[in-house]
Order: structure tokens, then C-alpha cells, then sequence
């Protein structure tokens, strides 16, 4: 107790007298470490006393670097929750970094990882990416935050209430959690990165532009995790045949599922003149591309959806598969039946979604509505064709509904 201290400070022995000054001293750092954490509580102590709970704190890692993804996370810490040692996880060691992950998923409520892939960075902006990752991180939370407290001066306009704050991985002790556990999460996929492409150097620097990680790329040309889109990453040609280049770009700039299936045949069609490993490196290409184009046509089809519910039409079908081809949404609203066809683009530099309903496209739509009307024969039905464009890159992301957008002929 302070009794006891100061009658070891006023002891004669001097080593009586150094056990106190390292107590004494030991005392200050620990009520400034007191001090320093009720000041990054500041923020959040204000919401918890308006009755606002659950608190998420939002933090990226990885915007700046060469390769690999961009990861977000979100924490919930318990109201009046104290991490000593806990600060912005780009002023702590990685030692440092890794005890306090442990201790923040032991405390905290709720925690939520997300990322966005270097496909997706390519494809949106890094930006853009990392408010997807974000968006990810908040849907990862297995308790929905009341308030989101978001490090920078952007909020990645989630559906919950957000709030941006500057420097917030230094002054707020939820976002500096959060801070961590992306950090650690980040590394430990680098390190990975590190055992499958060994010669860039990934465990050291972490995809950040060093000057030996410069010289990598200028040496083997950029890896697989690689963002094509970054400077210190461009002019780098990825090395193959004229034909393997043509194809991987034809790949690339596929905007939706049915231009990237033509790429895949057209591929197919000429496979045998290709050297194996090109042909094993497209598939790669192919498959990883298909599956972001699938991300986007989801989410864009929950868009749809909610816009006709919305606007009171009753969902009869999704992915109504019939002759080898699918209609994306059957609706009724009154006496129409509506096909509806939604396009979803997550960038507008292939033009606007709805140009994609080709004549050919439309042929293939009526050829399976008069399925779907052969199979549901009803005399009121008055079948009608909409679409449904959906532009991703805008904030909010923007729906156009266009009715009658073509009609039955034949």
C-alpha cells in the first residue's frame, strides 16, 4: 500500500530504495496506461451512456501494398472493456500484435473478418475493395452492432448507423482492436503467401513496394496475388504465347457470366494448339473470375428482389432453370407475369448493364418463358419482360428497373 512505499523510499539500504523507485515507477506507468485507455474509451463511453450497447469498431489493413488482399475487421468490445497495452496495431510489434489478438477475441462480444481479393481490387479500386471488406467484416459479426465507429474520414455505408473518425485507430480502443485483428490476420496470410511464391519475399515486407520486393516483380514478373491495377506492379507482362495473352485479357474483361462462358468455349475450342501449362493457367484464371462474377450477380439479384418487393410484386421463382438456360426472376404484380433478367456490374467501363440484353439474350429468355408459361398455363397471365441494371460502384449502389424491355415475338 502507499504506507509501505513510502517507508521503503525512506528506508536507509539502497536496495530497499530501488525495490520502491521500480514499484513507484512501475505505479506511473500503469495509471498512465489507466489514463491513456479511459482517453481511447472517450467515443465510445458517450454511446454507451445513450443506451447504444453494442459498439463495432471497423479497421483495414493492407490498402498500400503490392499483392495480396485488403482485410477488415469489426470488434464489439463489452461496455467499460479495459485492453491493456491495446494502440493502433501500426505503433506495436508484432509480438506485441499477437498477444493482444488473443486477448481481444478472448473479451470481445462479437468479432467479424472480411476481405476483398487482388481480383476484386483489380476490378473496383482499392478503395471500393476495401469498403466491400468492410461491408464483409460487419456481416461476419455474430451480434448486429447498434453503432459503427469506422478508422478514417469514409464509412463504407453499411446497413448499419455509421460514423467516421479520424485517426480512430488511435483514439478509439474498438477500432484499435480492430486494428489488430485485421493486422495479425493480413500477416499470417502473407507468410502463407511467402511458402507458395518464396522468391518475392512476402513473410518480410509483407506485399508493401520495398525495394527488394521491386526487384522481384521486376525479375519473375508479378505472382498470382499480385494487384495488376498498382503502379509498382504495371509493365510487368505476364510472361506466355500472344494467343495465352489475348485469352487471359478476354478473361479479365469479361463483365458477366455469359461473356466469360463465350472466353471459356472459345478457349476450349483451341485448347490442344496451347502449351499445357497456359491452358492449366487460363483454367485458373477462368475459374477464379467466374467465381467473383458470381459475387456480384448475387448480390445483385438480392438488389432485384428486394426493389420488386418493395414495389409489390410477389417473387414466384429465382434461377428458373429450363432448355439449358436460366430466367433470373419470375414476379406477379396484378395480371402481369414478369420475366425479369438483372445484369449487375460492379464497374460501368464495359458500358451499362442493361445494354447487355443482347437480341440473343432475349431470344434465349422468351425461349424459356414460353417453357415456364407451357408448364403454368393460366389465361390472365399477361407475360411481360423487364430488366433489372444494377451498378455496384455507385454509393449507394444503383438500381434501374425498365419495364417491358422487349417483348414475345412468334
Amino acid at each position: 500500500d502507499t504506507a509501505l512505499l513510502k517507508a521503503l523510499e525512506a528506508d536507509p539500504r539502497s536496495g530497499v530504495q530501488n525495490l520502491a523507485r521500480r514499484e513507484r515507477k512501475r505505479r506511473q506507468r500503469e495509471a498512465a496506461e489507466q489514463a491513456r485507455q479511459e482517453k481511447m474509451l472517450a467515443l465510445e463511453k458517450k454511446l454507451w451512456a445513450r443506451g447504444i450497447q453494442h459498439i463495432a469498431g471497423v479497421d483495414e489493413a493492407g490498402r498500400g501494398p503490392l499483392a495480396g488482399p485488403v482485410v477488415a475487421a469489426a470488434v464489439i468490445l463489452p461496455p467499460d472493456t479495459q485492453i491493456p497495452g491495446l494502440n493502433d496495431s501500426k505503433v506495436l510489434s508484432a509480438d506485441r500484435r499477437e498477444m493482444l489478438y488473443g486477448k481481444i477475441h478472448d473479451v470481445a462480444l462479437s468479432t467479424g473478418v472480411g476481405q476483398a481479393d487482388v481480383a476484386e481490387i483489380d476490378q473496383i479500386n482499392i478503395l471500393q475493395a476495401t469498403f466491400l471488406a468492410m461491408r464483409r467484416a460487419l456481416e461476419a459479426l455474430s451480434v448486429p452492432p447498434q453503432k459503427v465507429l469506422v478508422d478514417g474520414n469514409q464509412v463504407p455505408e453499411s446497413p448499419y448507423a455509421e460514423m467516421a473518425v479520424i485517426d480512430g485507430d488511435a483514439s478509439s480502443l474498438s477500432i484499435a482492436a480492430a486494428s489488430v485483428i485485421a493486422k495479425v490476420t493480413r500477416d499470417r496470410q502473407m507468410i502463407e503467401y511467402d511458402r507458395q511464391y518464396p522468391v518475392y519475399g512476402f513473410a518480410r515486407h509483407k506485399g508493401y513496394g520495398s525495394a527488394d520486393h521491386l526487384r522481384a516483380i521486376r525479375s519473375y514478373g508479378p505472382s498470382p496475388i499480385h494487384r495488376t491495377s498498382f503502379s509498382g506492379v504495371t509493365g510487368t507482362k505476364e510472361t506466355g504465347s500472344d494467343d495465352f495473352q489475348a485469352f487471359a485479357e478476354g478473361i479479365d474483361q469479361a463483365a458477366t457470366l455469359d461473356q466469360l462462358g463465350a472466353m471459356g468455349k472459345t478457349i476450349a475450342s483451341v485448347r490442344e494448339a496451347l502449351p499445357v501449362s497456359e491452358v492449366e493457367a487460363l483454367r485458373k484464371r477462368f475459374q477464379k473470375r467466374r467465381e467473383i462474377l458470381g459475387r456480384t450477380g448475387s448480390q445483385g439479384e438480392a438488389l432485384a428482389t428486394k426493389t420488386l418487393r418493395e414495389k409489390g410484386f410477389q417473387i414466384l421463382e429465382r434461377g428458373y432453370r429450363s432448355l439449358g438456360g436460366e430466367i433470373d426472376i419470375v414476379a406477379r404484380k396484378a395480371d402481369a407475369l414478369v420475366f425479369v433478367e438483372v445484369k449487375t456490374a460492379s464497374s460501368t467501363q464495359f458500358g451499362s448493364p442493361e445494354t447487355w440484353v443482347t437480341p440473343r439474350k432475349q431470344q434465349q429468355i422468351a425461349r424459356i418463358a414460353r417453357a415456364y408459361l407451357h408448364r403454368h398455363p393460366s389465361p390472365t397471365n399477361i407475360p411481360r419482360f423487364d430488366v433489372i441494371a444494377i451498378d455496384l460502384a455507385a454509393r449507394p449502389p444503383s438500381v434501374r428497373h425498365i419495364e417491358n424491355a422487349f417483348h414475345l415475338t412468334g
